[in-house]
Formats: structure tokens, sequence, C-alpha cells
């Protein structure tokens, strides 16, 4: 996987082995006692006749786990192509339900930052009860205004929360390759997986290449008047706080909050970045979720996060483009092929039967109105067809699908009549005309 994400070209730093033994005893202990309380439910249940809710024990023993288990935990209810669609909808319900940072710890990694004045009222606003604007397990959000006026969006990295992530993430890469080894899971990249998704964790520690990736996604959208990406300032920034433009007015808002042209709008203009991202930049947002995209009038559009970018490489852009154009014109044998080239197959996959089921699945979706298209569906199918043939494609082509589907809630909630495949040729065309201008400058 090739991202802007990872502070370490190697990966995640080793652990020690002293805190690894003291941490996997703890994981034990949780997991123990989390055991006995799954066996009391299951008790219970042969008694009443009621089916013990064993998603909801997931659930909370994930959260128990800590930090990196939810967001590792986060990131997999993403992934269908990797779980069937009911495991993701579990995991989708997980929420990072924390503390915001204690006042006292507050006060040491902002002064580095912003100064002893900006950091006082931050932190006396903290003391007397004041919530931030987002409360998670790497980070917490506040927004205070400069001694120079401006206001501003103030990203805390949780003290600590290095050391933790790094030494869960170990462990949980380290049990991906003892498992892999189990009856049924030979051939399975689960070390690899565990290694991608570990590693993108533990990217969303790296402020520095954050604020980079949003000052790129600015950039490359300037051109878009009606989608807003916070200016950075950089001078203000430290490796533990990320300090952004703060943009007013932002909040979730329903669909019947805004009147028929308003929605239209504001899914043109976030549909409209991401085919940029996707087809020309190369930088793609892959967490468009309602808490860092805002839909609403004024400005259409507001992405304010960058933790979870992914940066497609060249042939990644091209492969991807290529697959949306097939399907786009129903040409399900060239999408097969495209699927093929970029996944790993194990010993004895039935490619042929592969490409029947991808033919069928373009067959049934091609033609179909735009309001009718669902493309969680299409993905789904899709992702399933690859596990049942075990094909595990790489994250380079799933990610551009991924960021798709996060939209596609939106898409449909606020404006279902758009057509997002119709929507996506000029931005295509535009993609193809450049890569062949590109090619034909490298041969001559």
């Amino acid at each position: 996987m090739t991202t802007t994400q990872s502070p370490h070209p190697t990966g995640i730093p080793a652990v020690k082995t002293g805190p690894l033994v003291r941490r996997l005893a703890e994981i034990g202990a949780i997991l123990a006692r989390r055991v006995a309380i799954l066996a009391v439910m299951s008790a219970r249940s042969v008694f009443t006749g009621r089916r013990a809710r064993t998603d909801t024990w997931l659930l909370d023993t994930i959260t128990a786990l800590g930090p990196a288990f939810i967001k590792v935990a986060q990131m997999l209810s993403t992934r269908a192509d990797l779980l069937p669609p009911r495991h993701c909808r579990t995991l989708a319900a997980l929420h990072d339900t924390v503390l915001p940072i204690p006042a006292r710890e507050l006060a040491p990694v902002l002064e580095r930052a912003l100064g002893p004045e900006t950091t006082r009222t931050l932190v006396v606003t903290a003391e007397h009860g004041g919530t931030p604007m987002a409360s998670g397990s790497i980070a917490c959000v506040y927004r205070t205004t400069l001694p120079d006026g401006r206001d501003v969006a103030v990203k805390v990295r949780r003290p600590g929360i290095e050391t933790t992530l790094r030494t869960d993430l170990t462990i949980m890469r380290r049990l991906g390759g003892l498992v892999k080894h189990l009856p049924g899971l030979r051939g399975v990249p689960i070390a690899e997986i565990m290694t991608q998704l570990g590693d993108a964790v533990y990217a969303q520690l790296d402020f520095a290449t954050e604020r980079r990736n949003l000052a790129s996604l600015r950039a490359n959208l300037v051109e878009y008047d009606a989608v807003r990406v916070p200016e950075v300032y950089d001078e203000l920034c430290t490796d533990d706080v990320l300090v952004m433009e703060y943009l007013p007015g932002l909040r979730r808002r329903s669909p019947d909050e805004l009147s028929e042209e308003d929605r239209t709008e504001a899914v043109l203009a976030a549909l409209h970045a991401v085919y940029q991202m996707l087809f020309h930049d190369g930088l793609v947002h892959c967490d468009l979720h309602p808490g860092n995209l805002y839909l609403g009038p004024g400005a259409r559009a507001a992405i304010v996060d960058a933790g979870f970018t992914v940066r497609l490489t060249q042939d990644a852009q091209d492969k991807f483009s290529t697959f949306f154009y097939y399907m786009s014109v129903g040409k399900g044998e060239k999408c097969a092929e495209v699927v093929l080239s970029t996944a790993t197959a194990r010993s004895g996959t039935d490619e042929d039967g592969f490409r029947r089921e991808i033919v069928e699945l373009i067959e049934t979706h091609t033609g179909v109105a735009a309001a009718d298209f669902d493309l969680i569906h299409f993905a789904t199918s899709l992702f399933d067809i690859q596990r049942r043939y075990n094909l595990y494609a790489d994250p380079q082509f799933v990610f551009p699908i991924l960021s798709l589907l996060v939209l596609e809630g939106a898409v449909r909630d606020f404006a279902p009549d758009i057509d997002f495949q119709d929507e996506a040729i000029p931005f295509l065309a535009g993609a193809m005309i450049s890569r062949t201008l590109q090619l034909h400058r490298q041969r001559t």
C-alpha cells in the first residue's frame, strides 16, 4: 500500500519485549473477563430462549481492549472486500466514546505551538467543563481564537497514544503472522492485511503528513468554489498539534433542512471533488463520513480532516479509471480482467468462474436508472465474488472504491436522482486524454 500516511517507511517501529509481555498479560486478562461474560450470556439464553446479543458483546470487548483495537475494527468495518456485509455493519457501530484530554495534560502540549496566552484560554475552558469539538481515541479537536483574532481549530494528539498504538499494533501484526498457518487460513494474506491496517492506523499519528495532505487537498480543489478545505497554519503546528482555519457554520444537516437545489449542488460539489481526487490528483480522501464532510448552503461541501488519505500510484489510478469506464459501459469481461490484474489469488482459483460472475454482475447493473443504481450493493457483490473465489484485492484498487462507498450514503440521502456514473465521464475523459499525452511525451 503506497500512501502518504506512514511516518515510518519501514512501518511501525519495534517495541521492546518487556512492554509487549506486560500488554499481552493485560489483553489476556481482559479477554478472560469478556469470555466469562459471554459464557454467562450464553447460559442465560439457554434458559430464557432469547438469543444472546453477541454483536453487543463483541463491540464492548473491542472497546475494552483500547484505542488500537477500536481503530483497526473501525477500519475493518469499511473493508467490504475482507469481511461479509453483516460483520461490517456490526463493526461500523463502534464509536470513540472517549473522555477529553485532561486539562493538566493539555497545557504542556499546547504551549509549544500556541504560546502561554492562547494555551491558558483553552485550558481554563477545559477545566470549567468546556467540551472539545471532537474527542477521539487518537486526538481531540478544540476551537479557540488566537491573539491576532483568527478563529482556529486545534487538533491535539493524546499524550502517550503513540506508545499505546505501537505496542498493540505490533501484537496484532504478530498474531496475524501466527494465525495464517491455521487450517482454512493458509494462503490468506492475513499478515499482509494486518500490516496494512496497522500502518494505516499508526499513520493517523503523523500530523506533519496530515497537514501536508490538507494543504495538498486545498490546492488541488482550489478551482472548486463550492468546496472548502481549511487552511493549515504551519507556523503553529508541532508533532502533537495541528492548527487550521476554523470553518464557521459547519454542522450535520438532514436533507429536509435544505432546498432541493441546495441538496443537489452540495452533493455535486462533493462528488466532483472526489472524482478530481480519483482520476486526476491521485491523493484520495478515503473517509468522507459526516464527521469529515459537511454538506450545506453557501460553501456547499467542506472537508475538515485528512487523517486517512491515500496516495495512489499511477498504475492504480490507471487501472481504477479503466475499471470504472468499463463498468459504466457494461463491459464485464474487461472489468474482470482489471480486477484479476490487481488481486492476489490462492492456488486453484477458478478464474473462468470468476469472470462469468463478474460479467453477470456488470450486466445486471448496466442500464439501471440513476436513482436505482446502488453502489453499495454493487461493491458488496463485487467483493463477495472476490472472497468466494479466494481473490484478495490490492488496497490500491480497493481504497478508491471505498472512498465512493463512504460518499454514497450522502449522495442517496440528499440527491438520489444524481447519476454518479454520468457525472464521472468528464473526469474520466480528461484523465484518459492527459494520460495518453503523458505516455506520448515519454515515448518521444
